[in-house]
């Protein structure tokens, strides 16, 4: 394995993370430092693409042989209650779901979304919150799809996904330019601030008049960058996400 460590200001989070997905990743870790700073470490399989990857973000490059990136992620992870209805679990734990809770495995592999993440249980919390029975939802960049799995639990008549990431699950629509329906009630994106401001008008072109929009993958000081004023935002650690009606 190998690791191209780069580090920058976090306000340049959006651009690092989307180069980042131009190429064959393993895995992605950040690490806040002290100064403020923020260390990104891309993980790869393969010394030619993290040679490629290490022109375009210039950053120190080094060989870890016997690291497997997402089998030692994977490990620390430990069943998490979020919100009022969530019980996250490992993959294959056999912890018991607490009662009144509803059970969502944590999904490996190299995807967002897999359930580990501050931005994803801050949509989880929303989520139970604003997404009614009978709605149509969206997740876009929908990652792994446990958040359209946790949709499946609120009583939605469907929810539907998109991701360009080719790791992401499988069946889902290529891009939001493929959902034509104007009709959606309740759209959830997790995704950086930057990407959500460039498909802000296709949400607007989505999603009906009153319906409802869950924002998040932002990072706390980035809150002023809200595409539209919201009615709520909330925060976890370094990460923000804010519910807004269009």
């Amino acid at each position: 394995m190998f690791r191209l460590t780069v580090r920058a200001h976090p306000d340049d989070e959006d651009e690092i993370l989307g180069r980042a997905t131009l190429f064959a990743i393993t895995g992605i870790e950040q690490d806040n430092l002290d100064s403020g700073l923020v260390d990104f470490h891309l993980w790869f399989a393969q010394p030619e693409e993290a040679h490629r990857a290490q022109r375009l973000l210039p950053g120190e490059l080094t060989e870890h042989p016997d690291l497997n990136w997402n089998e030692t992620y994977q490990r620390d992870w430990q069943p998490l209650e979020v919100g009022q209805r969530w019980f996250l679990v490992p993959p294959d734990s056999d912890a018991p779901t607490p009662t009144g809770r509803v059970r969502l495995a944590m999904r490996p592999g190299i995807a967002f979304g897999n359930g580990d993440h501050a931005a994803t249980h801050l949509c989880l919390e929303l989520m139970e919150e604003c997404v009614q029975p009978g709605d149509l939802l969206l997740d876009v960049g929908c990652g792994t799809g446990i958040l359209l799995e946790a949709a499946s639990h609120l009583g939605v008549r469907a929810a539907l996904g998109c991701d360009l990431d080719p790791a992401a699950a499988p069946s889902f629509f290529g891009s939001l330019d493929a959902v034509r329906s104007a009709s959606i009630d309740t759209a959830v994106v997790n995704i950086q601030i930057g990407v959500i401001l460039d498909l802000w008008p296709d949400i607007q072109r989505v999603v009906r008049p009153g319906g409802r929009v869950v924002l998040s993958g932002v990072l706390r000081e980035q809150v002023d960058q809200w595409p539209a004023t919201p009615h709520e935002t909330r925060f976890r650690g370094d990460w923000a996400a804010a519910r807004i009606t269009l």
